[in-house]
């Protein structure tokens, strides 16, 4: 009897598992690449239109009032103080930005998790030796004291007594 594979439902099943999963991966990798692309600090369209939607709008006499104050010319100009070149070392006020302060996060977070290493390394220098192993080992020579000779009971209790110095 020949078998043949287009007539067992089986077939179909894997071939139909195997389209759906190829078909979903593509879409998540399509998927992870907008993600990766994409910029968390920049806003979207959508807000902006939002934010645009909620500000007031000057009044017609305000915008009137502006328009001819601009017309007229000062009688004692003001000056302001020129800004800095670049090339000079004053510092300019600036407003934090989302991402240094991540960084600012991640620094902080950096240094506790330093500081809380050090704490379980300390903890770890302070264990003494498991008693019971030492009272465990010295009941073993004892007794295996009688078949043991004097050279390996002496090579034992040289390991014992390295151990209790650590």
């Amino acid at each position: 009897m020949k078998f043949n594979i287009w007539t067992n439902p089986a077939f179909y099943t894997v071939a139909g598992v195997f389209a759906l999963s190829l078909f979903l991966l593509v879409f998540s990798i399509r998927k992870y690449l907008e993600l990766k692309n994409g910029s968390d600090f920049e806003e979207s369209g959508g807000e902006a239109e939002e934010v645009q939607g909620e500000l007031p709008l000057p009044a017609v006499d305000e915008a009137a009032q502006e328009s001819d104050a601009a017309n007229q010319t000062p009688a004692a100009e003001e000056y302001s103080e020129p800004a800095p070149a670049p090339g000079d070392n004053a510092e300019l006020p600036r407003a934090s930005s989302r991402a240094e302060e991540f960084v600012k996060g991640i620094y902080e977070n950096m240094s506790s998790f330093d500081g809380r290493l050090k704490n379980i390394e300390a903890a770890f220098s302070k264990i003494s030796v498991n008693k019971d192993f030492t009272v465990t080992f010295l009941e073993d020579i004892i007794s295996d004291y009688d078949s043991l000779d004097k050279e390996k009971i002496k090579a034992r209790i040289q390991y014992l007594v390295a151990d209790l110095k650590k």
